[in-house]
């Protein structure tokens, strides 16, 4: 019986403690942090490059260059 009386005397600071984590969000329904998550991740796809595009993309770059060395052997050994 004392329990309850103690309840009951607690209970609006109880309630204001409650209201005031649903209030600043500190406890966060899994809802919640799904949207979060899908929006972080399409702001990094948007933001950033897919590391299969960057390592396609360093390799036409050495393909590129190597062609330009050969082409620039070319000139110096004709000149």
């Amino acid at each position: 019986m004392e329990n309850l009386d103690v309840m009951i005397q607690y209970s609006p600071v109880i309630m204001l403690v409650l209201l005031c984590f649903m209030q600043f969000r500190i406890f966060v329904t899994p809802e919640i942090l799904e949207k979060k998550h899908r929006e972080i991740i399409a702001e990094a796809e948007n933001r950033f490059a897919a590391r299969d595009s960057v390592i396609n993309i360093r390799g036409q770059i050495s393909e590129i260059k190597e062609k330009i060395d050969k082409i620039y052997n070319h000139f110096l050994k004709n000149y």
